[in-house]
């Protein structure tokens, strides 16, 4: 398997524009216009401050995703082993064996609600989030720096 291999996949936003992300330490839900604002990846949890990379997503997002990917990467090269079992299995003797990949669709990405969730721009990254409007300040989700609320 090419270990470079790149799969698109696509997540659903809602009407504004912005994704849900999961903070993995608090579990509070924030939403994030993804590719827009800052060009570095989500870093911090805007409640919490939790720093972490890569692991913002929801867990329906997250079983999507597996699914979703499992099923272009995983599925080809389970067929690619499939023929070559095949191949080379003897045709002709008592006992015949074969080899069958049954691949179950992709799934639907997950629905993206639309809340009616104030917004935050962090000046110091150019980042844009709805949050939940709970406390008085909020961590930057990008470099951290803890801000107060500022609703728009």
């Amino acid at each position: 398997m090419d270990d470079d291999a790149k799969v698109t996949v696509r997540l659903l936003t809602d009407d504004d524009g912005f994704v849900s992300q999961e903070c993995p330490a608090c579990e509070r839900r924030f939403k994030a216009r993804l590719g827009e604002g800052s060009d570095r990846p989500i870093a911090f949890c805007p409640y919490c401050g939790h720093n972490g990379e890569g692991c913002w997503w929801t867990k329906e997002q997250a079983e999507y995703l597996a699914a979703a990917v499992g099923g272009k990467v995983l599925g080809p090269e389970l067929e690619e082993m499939a023929r070559d079992f095949n191949r080379s299995s003897p045709k002709d003797d008592f006992l015949s064996v074969s080899m069958e990949v049954k691949r179950s669709p992709v799934p639907d990405p997950p629905e993206e609600p639309t809340d009616d969730w104030p917004t935050s721009t962090f000046d110091c990254c150019g980042e844009t989030i709805k949050h939940d409007g709970q406390g008085e300040s909020l961590h930057c989700i990008i470099c951290g720096q803890e801000n107060p609320i500022s609703k728009e």
